[in-house]
């Protein structure tokens, strides 16, 4: 009986010590729970606001700077009222976090979708 208490405490043991979640920065994760770890920053980015009924979410498409038709799509998750006119062209700044969401749409040269926390907005003219 002593030789199954000491499994059983190991094996308890083991199972706690695993289960521990590591600390995370509250600014590293977006409230959204398809949102991951932080990836990078965006700054000045042309994009047009769209709207995926599929997630229900706003997202912003912005041209990737240096190609010719790539495309990165940005989902917002706390997208304010003001800003939610689809087709508005629109100059953001903000985190990019990693997400499984993807546009229900066959874009042709979609190279990658995040989640983005926007730290700056403004409306642009589509010139």
């Amino acid at each position: 009986m002593k030789k199954y208490l000491g499994i059983f405490v190991l094996a308890l043991l083991t199972l706690v010590v695993s289960c521990t979640k590591d600390k995370v920065d509250k600014d590293e994760v977006l409230s959204c729970s398809e949102c991951g770890k932080k990836t990078g920053e965006l700054t000045d980015r042309r994009g047009v606001v769209l709207y995926d009924s599929t997630f229900a979410r706003y997202y912003i498409m912005m041209h990737v700077p240096g190609t010719i038709d790539s495309f990165d799509v940005g989902y917002v998750c706390d997208l304010s009222e003001e800003h939610q006119k689809v087709g508005k062209h629109v100059e953001v700044g903000g985190s990019l976090f990693l997400t499984s969401l993807a546009p229900n749409r066959s874009f042709c040269c979609l190279k990658r979708s995040y989640c983005l926390k926007l730290s700056s907005i403004l409306w642009k003219s589509e010139a």
